[in-house]
C-alpha cells in the first residue's frame, strides 16, 4: 500500500507484482459518512486481497471526508465526489499502470462510481458492493440512522435534526447534500455497457430492482450475498465481509485482461492548506503501519508534537473526524501530530496469523513497540516535546507507554476503561460490561421510552444486574487495594515524579469513571490527594465524544496541555 495524493485528496495505492498484474485498475469509492468509518478495514483488505490477484486498485478519500481537504459543509457535495471519482480513474491511468478501470464502490460510494462512470477514463467495468440505488430511500434511511445512533449513545435523538442540516454521528450531511443524494435512482441511469456485477445484500429490495430496470445482458450479474450486514456502523464490532471479497475477486478475474501501461513515479503523499501540510506514510515493522503527519507552517516554541493513537478500531481519522480536525486546529497554533493506525485498525496492515478479533488487536502486547515506532518517527522530524493522546482503549495504551518511555512529556486520557488490564479477561467481555454508571439509570425509572426497551426484551436487565452486582464486589473490595490498583497507583505516581502534564477527561456516567472510583475512590480522591492530574467531566456526552460541544471540550483541553508543555521546553531551551 503506498499513500498518494492527487486534487486536494488522500489515497492509498495497491500495486500487483508487476509479474502478475492484469492491466486492469479498480477505483474503490468509500460508502457516505458514518458508514466509510466502519468500512476502512474491509475496504484496506478487499483492495489487498484484489492487488494479490494482480490488480492495481486505488482507494481515497472523498472531498471534505477523513483525511482529504475541505469539509463535509462545503456547497456540491455531489458534484465533487462524482469528480473525484473519474480524477482518482485518472491518476490509476497515469500511476497504477492501468489501461482499464473497473469502477467500484460500497454502498453509497456504489452511486458515486456508477455516476462517475460517465467520461471516466478507461472505462472496463462496473462494480457495485450493496449499492445505494435509490437516493430518495437512502435520505430517509440517514434520518432513521441519526436517530438511532443518537438514542443508542443515550443522547437525544431530536437534536440529531438541526437546521442546517442531518447529524449523524457527529458528522453533517447538509441540507443542500440530502437535496443532491434525492435525485439519485441508478435505475433511471442508462445501464452501463461494460461487464456488471452488483453484489448485495440479502432481500435489498432496491438493490434487486436493478434486475428489471437493466436490460438483462450476459454480463450482467445481479447477486445476493451475506457478510454485508456484519460491516455495521461500529469499526470496534465489524468484521470483515470475507465472501463479498472472494466473489469480488473472482469475477475480476475473469474479466479480459489489458496490457499494463509504464507507471508514472509517485511523489510524497502531501497535502497543504493555510496553516499546515500533512505528509501521509508506512511505517514500522515490514510498513504495517499507517500515519498521516500533520506539521505546522510557524512550529510554535519548543517544538511540541501530538500522537494520537486508535480509539477502539476506529481508524486514524477518528469518531466524527476528531482527530484530523484537532490536528489542523492544532497546527494552526503551531503544534505538529501524529494520528495512526496500528496493524490490524483501519488502514495498518493486519499481523501476520492474526485472527480479526477484537481481542487480536485491542489491549494486545504488540502495540507497545508499534507506539514506540510513532514516538520514533515524530521524534525523528525533531520534535522534542511529546505528548500522547488515547481514548478508550487507546488511553490504555497511551498511559502504559508514557509510563515507560520517557520521551513522553505529556499525557490525555479520554474516557479510559481500565488502568490495569484485569488477569483472566476478554475484551468482548470488557466492552459487554461497559455499562454507564449505575447513577445514569435514576432518571431512566420515570422514562416511557426505558420500559418499553424493557418490556420488548430489546433490553436485557439480567446482564445489567450482574454487571452492577460486580462492580459493588469489586468496590467493596477495593477497601483493602488489589494488586491491580496498586499497579495501576504505581504506575500514575510514577509519572508524576517525573512531572509528565497529565489531564484525565471523562463523559458524564461514562463506565470508565467505575474503574478510576475501583483504583482511585470516588472521583479519583486519590489522584487529587497525590496532586496527579485534574479531571474533567464532560456533560451530556456519550463514550465517543459525539456532540460537538464535548469535541470542542476535548480540544480546548489538548490544546491547553500542549502548548503548556511547549512553552515550558521553550523556556528550558531558553
Amino acid at each position: 500500500m503506498i499513500p498518494v495524493t492527487f486534487h486536494g485528496l488522500l489515497g492509498k495505492l495497491h500495486r500487483p507484482d508487476a509479474s502478475r498484474a492484469s492491466g486492469l485498475g479498480v477505483v474503490l469509492v468509500a460508502p457516505h459518512g458514518v458508514e466509510a468509518l466502519a468500512a476502512t478495514k474491509s475496504l484496506r483488505i478487499l483492495a489487498e486481497s484484489l492487488a494479490e490477484r494482480g490488480h492495481a486498485v486505488l482507494r481515497f478519500d472523498l472531498p471534505g471526508t477523513a483525511d482529504s481537504l475541505g469539509s463535509d459543509s462545503d456547497p456540491a457535495r455531489l458534484d465533487a465526489w462524482v469528480g473525484a471519482a473519474r480524477a482518482a480513474a485518472s491518476f490509476l491511468v497515469a500511476k497504477g499502470g492501468a489501461s482499464g478501470i473497473v469502477m467500484g464502490g460500497l454502498r453509497f460510494g456504489a452511486a458515486i462510481a456508477t455516476l462517475a462512470a460517465t467520461g471516466c477514463e478507461s472505462f472496463a467495468g462496473l462494480m457495485l458492493l450493496d449499492p445505494v440505488v435509490k437516493g430518495r430511500i437512502y435520505a430517509r434511511e440517514l434520518a432513521l440512522t441519526a436517530r438511532a445512533l443518537a438514542e443508542g449513545a443515550r443522547l437525544d435523538p431530536d437534536a440529531t435534526a438541526t437546521e442546517d442540516g442531518l447529524l449523524i454521528a457527529g458528522l453533517t450531511t447538509t441540507n443542500e447534500t440530502l437535496g443532491a443524494i434525492r435525485t439519485v435512482d441508478l435505475g433511471r441511469q442508462a445501464p452501463p455497457e461494460v461487464p456488471t456485477l452488483v453484489l448485495h445484500r440479502h432481500g435489498a429490495a432496491d438493490a434487486m430492482s436493478l434486475a428489471s430496470s437493466w436490460p438483462a445482458r450476459p454480463d450482467l450479474a445481479i447477486e445476493s450475498i451475506g457478510g454485508f450486514e456484519a460491516i455495521s456502523l461500529s469499526p470496534t464490532m465489524a468484521t470483515t465481509p470475507h465472501e463479498v471479497i472472494a466473489r469480488a475477486g473472482d469475477w475480476l478475474d475473469a474479466l479480459p485482461k489489458r496490457t499494463p501501461r509504464p507507471a508514472e513515479p509517485l511523489e510524497p503523499a502531501r497535502l497543504s492548506a493555510p496553516g499546515f501540510t500533512e505528509e501521509a506514510v508506512v511505517f514500522g515493522e515490514a510498513d504495517r503501519l499507517f500515519g498521516v503527519l500533520c506539521e505546522p507552517s510557524v512550529p510554535a516554541e519548543g517544538k511540541p508534537a501530538l500522537l494520537i493513537v486508535n480509539a477502539g478500531r476506529n481508524s486514524h481519522v477518528g469518531w466524527a473526524r476528531s482527530s484530523v480536525l484537532l490536528a489542523r486546529e492544532l497546527a494552526a497554533q503551531g503544534v505538529a501530530s501524529l494520528r495512526m493506525d496500528l496493524a490490524g485498525i483501519g488502514d495498518g496492515r493486519d499481523r501476520p496469523g492474526a485472527p480479526d478479533t477484537v481481542d487480536a488487536v485491542l489491549y494486545h502486547p504488540a502495540n507497545a513497540s508499534q507506539v514506540t515506532a510513532g514516538v520514533d518517527l515524530i521524534a525523528a522530524r525533531g520534535y522534542r516535546e511529546l505528548t500522547m493522546l488515547g481514548a478508550c482503549s487507546g488511553a490504555y495504551l497511551a498511559l502504559h507507554h508514557a509510563a515507560a518511555d520517557p520521551r513522553i512529556r505529556g499525557l490525555i486520557l479520554v474516557n479510559i476503561q481500565r488502568f490495569v488490564w484485569r488477569p483472566g479477561e476478554t475484551v468482548e467481555e470488557a466492552i459487554a460490561s461497559a455499562y454507564p454508571l449505575a447513577a445514569s439509570y435514576a432518571g431512566k425509572v420515570f422514562e416511557a421510552r426505558a420500559w418499553k426497551r424493557i418490556l420488548t426484551g430489546e433490553r436485557k436487565v439480567l446482564p445489567l444486574v450482574r454487571a452492577f452486582s460486580r462492580r459493588l464486589g469489586q468496590r467493596v473490595a477495593a477497601i483493602r487495594p488489589s494488586e491491580q490498583t496498586r499497579q495501576a497507583r504505581l504506575i500514575m505516581r510514577t509519572l508524576s515524579q517525573r512531572r509528565v502534564a497529565m489531564d484525565l477527561i471523562f463523559s458524564e456516567n461514562d463506565a470508565g469513571l467505575g474503574d478510576l472510583a475501583l483504583h482511585f475512590g470516588s472521583g479519583g480522591r486519590w489522584l487529587l490527594r497525590e496532586g496527579i492530574p485534574p479531571i474533567t467531566v464532560v456533560p451530556a456526552a456519550d463514550h465517543d465524544m459525539t456532540p460537538p460541544e464535548a469535541r470542542r471540550t476535548v480540544v480546548e483541553r489538548v490544546s491547553a496541555l500542549v502548548g503548556r508543555r511547549g512553552a515550558a521546553r521553550g523556556s528550558d531551551a531558553a
